[in-house]
């Protein structure tokens, strides 16, 4: 199993039960390559924090990952790959993890197993046999899908045991706050720039500075300022690499077309700018490379 998981507020869906698996699910449930998901949350606004965690290689086991929230992104959603499998997956959809007001201390899930719907396979390992058109995700349980051969398919059954229990646990809380020495009047305003500045320094000074105050005990340094850089929530950019050279003309005779194209190094993160475009396209070739019977019309 391949764990991928955002932090996110109400605009953001990683997948949703009933509703057609974009192409980075797909891509992520068939493949395990998780880059089309993160292009699917390139750019958006309701993405807090990306996470993933390492794959449980066989049988049974455990895998850990940490990730971050705030007041304006309560919610947390996470797809699980099971493998072998056609498009199976384990997945919570934006499950609340603040009520009332207060961020929940510990919460367990049981999730059972899941159909992406890109593929029509029914057992752990059919051949690939994508499906047309795709379907809608889909919750798989004892009676549907109810073709004998599939895997999941015991008819005497109410519900299938739980794949997979979810455990959440809050570890810390940090609260931005100032700190001075100067009166109401003289209060100044600080940016996450000037945040970022403060926590690149190795002692803070006595100063007007931002600080963090932990309502539990404090951490290293280190671990505190990497926590901070993270909850700082600075939109981040696209940044892409060189074009490369460009392809072959897609003729050998007449006007064709030629081809390049960049990779993406890093991708936008919380409303940051997004990837300009990855490929070109210009025109080539020439009428005078034909043969002549190519004009005889």
């Amino acid at each position: 199993m391949l764990l991928a998981g955002r932090s996110h507020d109400k605009s953001f869906a990683l997948f949703r039960v009933g509703v057609t698996a974009s192409d980075g699910l797909k891509t992520f449930c068939e493949t395990g390559q998780s880059d089309g998901l993160e292009a699917q949350s390139q750019g958006e606004g309701g993405v807090f924090d990306e996470f993933n965690g390492p794959a449980i290689s066989t049988g049974q086991g455990n895998s850990r990952t940490e990730f971050f929230v705030d007041g304006n992104h309560t919610k947390v959603s996470v797809a699980v790959r099971i493998v072998p499998s056609p498009d199976w997956f384990v997945g919570l959809d934006s499950l609340e993890l603040c009520k009332n007001g207060f961020w929940i201390d510990a919460l367990s899930v049981q999730a059972g197993p899941m159909d992406a719907g890109t593929d029509s396979g029914f057992t752990f390992t059919a051949p690939n046999w994508p499906s047309e058109p795709r379907q809608k995700i889909s919750h798989i349980t004892a009676q549907e899908p109810s073709h004998p051969a599939n895997s999941f398919h015991y008819p005497d059954k109410k519900r299938l045991p739980p794949i997979a229990t979810f455990h959440f646990h809050k570890d810390k809380v940090y609260r931005l706050s100032e700190e001075t020495r100067h009166s109401p009047n003289d209060i100044q305003v600080y940016t996450v720039d000037d945040l970022e500045a403060v926590l690149r320094q190795d002692d803070i000074s006595n100063d007007v500075l931002p600080s963090i105050v932990h309502e539990q005990t404090q951490r290293p340094k280190l671990n505190k300022h990497r926590r901070m850089r993270k909850g700082a929530r600075r939109a981040v950019a696209c940044q892409v690499g060189e074009w490369e050279t460009w392809s072959p003309c897609s003729v050998s005779c007449g006007i064709g077309e030629s081809v390049r194209s960049r990779q993406v190094l890093k991708r936008s993160r919380r409303g940051g700018q997004p990837c300009p475009p990855l490929t070109e396209t210009k025109w080539c070739g020439e009428h005078t490379a034909c043969p002549q019977r190519f004009f005889n019309w």
